[in-house]
């Protein structure tokens, strides 16, 4: 099922959940933990963009640790 504004709205609800911040404009997704994307929510089923947004937030954590450990 394709997502709507309301799937949309209760996917970033959940995110925050866990003190994931989601910021959208319509239905494009600009901004995961404040670095700026750019997703059309409309284009993915649910599950899809979850997926999409959990591997956004793997690729985060894993440039962090690297900076971490490399002192970048």
């Amino acid at each position: 099922m394709i997502i709507n504004e309301s799937k949309l709205a209760a996917i970033v609800d959940v995110y925050a959940r866990y003190n994931i911040a989601i910021e959208t404009e319509g239905m494009k997704i600009i901004s995961i933990n404040h670095r700026e994307v750019d997703f059309d929510a409309a284009t993915y089923m649910q599950d899809q963009l979850i997926e999409l947004i959990a591997k956004v937030l793997a690729h985060q954590l894993i440039k962090e640790v690297f900076d971490q450990e490399y002192g970048n």
